[in-house]
């Protein structure tokens, strides 16, 4: 079993292949999507992973990460708060913490990403087997791997222009993406997940499928945090 997680506004929506496509499902909760897919082989998340405790130094795979995107899509990777800051409970406590604990600040994109880093931290941190099958992902690496260049579209300024060049690209990966994308938009309308998360998720799903030999990280040797958690950005090699 793979699955792929996004972030959505009512929590996190999952994309789960096994031989085939299986399912797509919406969790408020991260621990309730790990409850659910414990077994799983791989569980690839965008969200930052891995988190620096004192520092406002940017973490090596963002860094890799922007510079595969630049020059048009290296803004969809967002500076990732100290894990202290990620963990408050409003925005100007977090960004209180993080200017206290860094020679930098905080601002509102990232803050609101932060409840969802604390709680998959959080699960990390107290789940060995968590540990162990749950890696980060950003969807937008995902479309430069399989592509072998970042895409031209913005989801926000040409959002149709966006889907169609993102549904392209997935169906290098797997032909039948477009017959599971339709398969899973009546379930997403149910629940009130954006075509753009869904792709998203889709993408992060299909780089999680496979043996992992295929996969590869940003960077290359990967660093760790004060937890042990791995500063990474896992995406698939496609040839």
């Amino acid at each position: 079993m793979y699955v792929g997680v996004d972030g959505c506004p009512d929590g996190w929506v999952a994309v789960v292949y096994e031989d085939g496509f299986e399912e797509t499902t919406v969790f408020e909760r991260f621990a309730d999507l790990w409850d659910r897919y414990r077994d799983a082989t791989r569980v690839l998340v965008d969200v930052p992973i891995g988190l620096r405790t004192d520092s406002a130094e940017p973490r090596q795979c963002d860094t890799e990460a922007r510079r595969r995107l630049s020059p048009q899509r290296h803004h969809s990777v967002f500076p990732t708060p100290v894990r202290a800051a990620a963990h408050e409970d409003s925005y100007e406590s977090a960004k209180a913490t993080q200017e206290r604990l860094t020679d930098g600040s905080l601002n509102r994109q990232t803050w609101n990403i932060s409840p969802k880093i604390a709680e998959v931290d959080a699960l990390l941190r107290e789940s060995d087997g968590a540990r162990e099958a749950v890696r980060e992902c950003h969807p937008e690496v995902c479309f430069w791997a399989f592509a072998g260049r970042p895409m031209r579209h913005s989801k926000t300024g040409a959002p149709s222009r966006a889907y169609w060049e993102r549904v392209r690209v997935l169906r290098r990966v797997e032909p039948d993406v477009y017959d599971h994308l339709w398969a899973a938009t009546g379930r997403a309308y149910d629940l009130d997940v954006a075509t753009d998360d869904l792709v998203d998720a889709f993408a992060v799903a299909l780089t999680a499928r496979g043996d992992a030999a295929g996969l590869a990280t940003l960077p290359d040797a990967v660093e760790y945090d004060d937890e042990g958690l791995p500063m990474e950005i896992v995406y698939r090699e496609v040839g």
